[in-house]
């Protein structure tokens, strides 16, 4: 094995810790992002709107960051079954994303009561169970945005499982298979069209954990050569990184532009964003793991770990509830409305996110 010296060993990350500062910041950026994609800030019409409407881009950060984290916090466990529990991996995975969820989603409900609407108890199942991301019919019921927690749950539920599939058969095969299995799911159930559950190709591909999975293998195959300190060796991984992901972003916003072919749109987002922008993604964060830059300092700064630890709460609000109310009382500029989330997300960590995890935590 290859030996580092210690200049470049002073630049790693050490692996016995759970929390990597970077990343913590970054967590804020994929939220950010997606802010940007629901709150347009440029003319409509105009290229830079076409990229600021690619936002959504964060969303596939977070899942690569999801591969990554789970990976480097439970695969040792779970292959030398030191002190490991499916019982408690589950029940602290459903403690990091269900408690604050669900005290937003019937709150939401509580107030869409009082103000007259019908409450559709088979649809609070579906959006508390989090089934309701396997049907395209009610993809963005309750919560909206929280279509993505079935996509994460659904890694959760499969991570340790993928950490032996990817060691014996390899990250390719391991895409591969999982993309087949949902492309069989649209091909068989999918086919009744019962409330869009698997209803059509683009919906398997841009809002399922099978049509997603390139982007959780990606984080798990870093992490899992990071711990075996196996890390390609790339110059400026961050900067290499940054040009694939802004070549995505910069070609999809070229196309949505000029193109009349919504199919062709459709097809291209799916290689360019399920395929190559997750490769951009891991090139990123390999360079925020080895490399000293002003990037890394940045988001490792207090300020970006404060943010990044309420991310999780502006994500869940910044659509909704919360927004809503603001708006109504007269906050229509988008960065007021920004600044005020922030501060509202981090109340909520505070309060409500950080005590009950702890609750539910083992």
């Amino acid at each position: 094995m290859q030996t580092k010296s210690p200049v470049h060993l002073a630049k790693n990350y050490p692996k016995s810790t759970l929390n990597i500062p970077a990343f913590t910041g970054l967590r804020a950026v994929t939220a950010y992002l997606v802010f940007l994609h629901h709150y347009n800030p440029a003319t409509p019409g105009s290229f830079a709107n076409q990229l600021f409407a690619q936002g959504y881009i964060g969303v596939s950060v977070f899942f690569v960051l999801s591969g990554f984290l789970i990976y480097h916090r439970y695969a040792d466990d779970y292959f030398e079954q030191r002190n490991w529990s499916w019982r408690r991996y589950l029940q602290n995975r459903f403690a990091r994303i269900f408690p604050l969820y669900a005290w937003l989603l019937f709150a939401t409900i509580g107030v869409n009561a009082m103000q007259g609407q019908f409450v559709s108890w088979p649809l609070l199942f579906l959006n508390l169970t989090l089934l309701k991301g396997f049907f395209d019919s009610y993809k963005f019921s309750g919560i909206a945005q929280s279509w993505s927690l079935t996509v994460e749950f659904c890694f959760y539920l499969s991570a340790p499982l993928l950490f032996v599939a990817l060691r014996r058969r390899g990250a390719l095969i391991l895409t591969a298979t999982l993309i087949a299995t949902g492309v069989g799911l649209w091909a068989t159930i999918g086919q009744a069209a019962w409330h869009g559950l698997f209803a059509s190709l683009p919906f398997m591909f841009f809002y399922t954990f099978f049509g997603r999975s390139f982007e959780f293998v990606v984080g798990i195959w870093l992490a899992r050569r990071w711990h075996q300190n196996r890390l390609p060796q790339v110059r400026y991984g961050s900067f290499t990184g940054a040009l694939i992901i802004a070549g995505c972003v910069v070609w999809q916003a070229s196309l949505s532009m000029f193109t009349i072919n919504p199919t062709g749109l459709l097809w291209s987002e799916a290689v360019a964003y399920n395929g190559v922008l997750p490769i951009g993604i891991g090139l990123f964060l390999l360079g925020l793991l080895n490399q000293q830059s002003i990037i890394r300092q940045l988001l490792s700064t207090p300020i970006m770990q404060v943010l990044g630890r309420s991310s999780y709460a502006f994500y869940l609000i910044h659509i909704g509830l919360i927004t809503n109310g603001l708006q109504k009382l007269g906050v229509t500029n988008h960065w007021l409305l920004f600044s005020l989330l922030l501060l509202v997300s981090h109340g909520l960590y505070r309060l409500i996110e950080k005590p009950l995890q702890r609750l539910f935590r083992t």
